[in-house]
């Protein structure tokens, strides 16, 4: 199944690229791709947004897609769902 992802703000400095596409298994669950996201692009986060070694964003990143909030691991994600990932950023 395909999802998109859209990287808001500096995640897509560090990402490279603002879009990118996921090929993941059938019935994927949020915890595929967060486990691909970390696989691709791991080495790239910044660590006060990305836990390198559990591989999920930390609470300052907001993750949603198909008007649903995805938090837990076992969320199922929708063929072709696109996804967007937001960190909150400090200021006023």
């Amino acid at each position: 199944m395909k999802v998109k992802v859209m990287f808001l703000g500096p995640l897509a400095e560090f990402i490279g690229r603002p879009t990118v596409e996921f090929d993941l298994p059938d019935k994927a669950t949020y915890g595929d791709l967060l486990d691909d996201i970390g696989s691709r692009f791991g080495d790239k986060l910044h660590p006060r947004i990305w836990d390198h070694e559990k591989r999920f964003f930390k609470a300052q990143v907001l993750v949603v897609g198909a008007g649903r909030d995805h938090e837990a691991r076992e969320t199922p994600l929708l063929e072709n769902e696109d996804i967007k990932i937001i960190p909150f950023l400090p200021g006023g």
